[in-house]
C-alpha cells in the first residue's frame, strides 16, 4: 500500500499533522495500536498558541462544541487554599487570551472525527519496524493488524508513537532519558462541585496537588507522590490513602465524596525529560514525545506536540512536489526551526516543575512568601504567562531574577520596552 505520509501514533500531535496534511491533499495513513481511544489522565490544557493552530485547521469549533471549557488563569495556592500567585491569560495580547480544557480522550475523538477524506485511520494497527529502500532511505513501515503483517510504503514516515518510541529505536536514535523522582497520581471525579475557570495548583510539604474542572460536571485531581510510592498502596489501600490525603489538606474537602467514588479511575503517571539527538533522518521525522519529553506541567508536552505538527506541516512540500529530496530538505528545516523553541520549552517546564514540586524543608518554607510577593509583579507574571502560553520564548534577565527574589521592586507596568522573541508566528 502506498501513501504520501504514514503517521505512527494517533495522539494529538499525530492527528493534528494528519489534519493539516489531509487539508493540503496529501494521502495520509494514521496507525494507532489501540482499538479505541482510552481515558487517559494527561494533556488536558490547550495553551493559547495551540488554540491558534487548532483554529487555523478548523478544529477549535468542534472542540468547543464538544464542551471544552475556557480557562482564565493558572493559580498557585497554599495547602490551605490561600492564593499565592496567578498567571492570568487576560494579560497576554492577541485573540486567544485564555486556555481551554478538555479530557484527552474527547480531544482525540473530536479531531479524529474531523479528519477529511484524504486521511485514513487504522486502529488496532501497530508499526512493527521500518522499511528502507536500496539506498538506505526509510520508505515506510511494517504493520501488525488483525493478527497479520502488512507493509506500507510512504515518502515520509512520522514516528509519533510516544516517549518509548519503537520506531525511534529502530532508526538507531538512542535517547538518554531523565526520569523525575516523583509521579502524579490522577483521578477523574464525576459529579464534582463548581470549581471555577482556573486551574488550581496547591503547594504542600508533600508536593503538588492540582485540581480543575473538566466538561460534563467532572474534575481532574493530580496528587504528587514519590516515584513508586503508590505501588505499595494499590487499589485495596486507596480508600485509606484518600482519607489520609483529605485529612492533611482541608482545601480538597469540596471534592471529598467525588474522590472516594472515583478511586477506580486512578492512573499513575511518570515524568521524563529528554531531547532526542536527531529528529529527522532521510524519510523519517520524530514528533511529540518520540522527539522530546518535558515535564507535563500545564500541558507543555501535548502543546509542544501540536507545535511540532504545525511546524512540520508548514515545511513539507505540496502533494504534487512530494518527492524524497524535497521531503528530506523539509525535514531538516523542521528540526532547525523547532529544536531551539523546544529546548526553551523544556527548560521552562523543568524550572516550573522544580519550583512547584520541590519538597525540601527550606524550599517549602520560603516558596509561599516568594510567590505571594510576585503576585504584584505584573511585568514578570506577563512574561511567564506569555512563555507558558507558547507566544514567546523570552529568557529571564538579571533584573528579572532580582525582581523575582525581592531584591528590587517588581514593576506593575507593561513590558513594552522588553525585547520579545516571537516564536512560530
Amino acid at each position: 500500500m502506498d501513501y504520501d505520509v504514514v503517521i505512527c501514533g494517533a495522539g494529538v500531535g499525530g492527528l493534528t499533522l494528519a489534519t493539516a496534511l489531509g487539508q493540503r491533499g496529501h494521502r495520509v495513513l494514521v496507525l494507532e495500536k489501540q482499538r479505541r481511544f482510552r481515558m487517559m489522565h494527561k494533556g488536558e490544557l490547550i495553551q493559547p498558541r495551540s488554540l491558534h493552530v487548532l483554529d487555523s485547521l478548523g478544529l477549535l469549533g468542534p472542540l468547543s462544541a464538544g464542551g471544552a471549557l475556557p480557562v482564565a488563569a493558572l493559580a498557585v495556592l497554599g495547602h490551605d487554599g490561600a492564593p499565592l500567585v496567578s498567571l492570568d491569560y487576560g494579560m497576554i495580547p492577541g485573540p486567544y487570551r485564555h486556555g481551554m480544557v478538555q479530557s484527552y480522550r474527547e480531544m482525540l475523538t473530536t479531531i479524529a472525527d474531523s479528519l477529511g477524506g484524504a486521511v485514513t485511520l487504522w486502529t488496532g494497527a501497530r508499526a512493527d519496524g521500518l522499511l528502507r529502500d536500496d539506498a538506505g532511505r526509510i520508505c515506510g513501515v511494517r504493520v501488525q493488524r488483525g493478527g497479520e503483517q502488512d507493509t506500507v510504503t510512504a515518502a515520509l514516515t512520522v514516528a509519533a508513537d510516544g516517549h518509548a518510541s519503537r520506531l525511534r529505536d529502530a532508526a538507531g536514535l538512542a535517547v538518554p532519558a531523565h526520569r523525575y523522582g516523583h509521579q502524579l497520581v490522577g483521578f477523574e471525579l464525576a459529579d464534582a462541585p463548581a470549581l471555577g475557570n482556573r486551574m488550581n495548583a496547591y503547594l504542600t510539604r508533600d508536593g503538588l496537588r492540582a485540581l480543575f474542572a473538566l466538561p460534563g460536571g467532572r474534575a481532574r485531581l493530580y496528587v504528587q507522590v514519590p516515584a513508586g510510592a503508590f505501588r505499595d498502596v494499590g487499589r485495596a489501600g486507596a480508600p485509606r490513602w484518600a482519607d489520609d490525603l483529605l485529612r492533611g489538606m482541608p482545601a480538597l474537602e469540596p471534592v471529598a465524596e467525588p474522590l472516594r467514588q472515583g478511586l477506580d479511575t486512578v492512573q499513575v503517571l511518570s515524568a521524563y525529560r529528554f531531547v532526542a539527538p536527531r529528529w529527522a533522518l532521510p524519510g523519517l521525522a520524530l514528533l511529540g514525545d518520540a522527539a522530546h519529553c518535558v515535564h507535563p506541567m500545564v500541558g507543555q508536552g501535548m502543546n509542544a506536540a501540536i507545535r511540532d505538527a504545525w511546524t512540520l506541516g508548514a515545511w513539507l512540500p505540496g502533494a504534487r512536489e512530494f518527492e524524497p529530496a524535497r521531503v528530506d530538505a523539509a525535514l531538516a528545516g523542521y528540526e532547525r526551526q523547532r529544536r531551539p523553541d523546544l529546548q526553551f520549552t523544556a527548560r521552562l517546564s523543568h524550572n516550573l516543575a522544580t519550583l512547584l514540586t520541590g519538597t525540601s524543608r527550606v524550599g517549602s518554607a520560603l516558596r509561599p512568601s516568594l510567590l505571594r510577593r510576585n503576585q504584584t509583579n505584573d511585568r514578570l507574571r506577563r512574561q511567564i504567562t506569555e512563555n507558558v502560553a507558547g507566544l514567546t520564548a523570552r529568557r529571564f534577565t538579571v533584573r528579572d531574577w532580582l525582581s523575582a527574589s525581592g531584591l528590587i521592586h517588581g514593576s506593575k507596568t507593561s513590558a513594552n520596552n522588553a525585547r520579545t522573541e516571537e516564536v512560530n508566528r
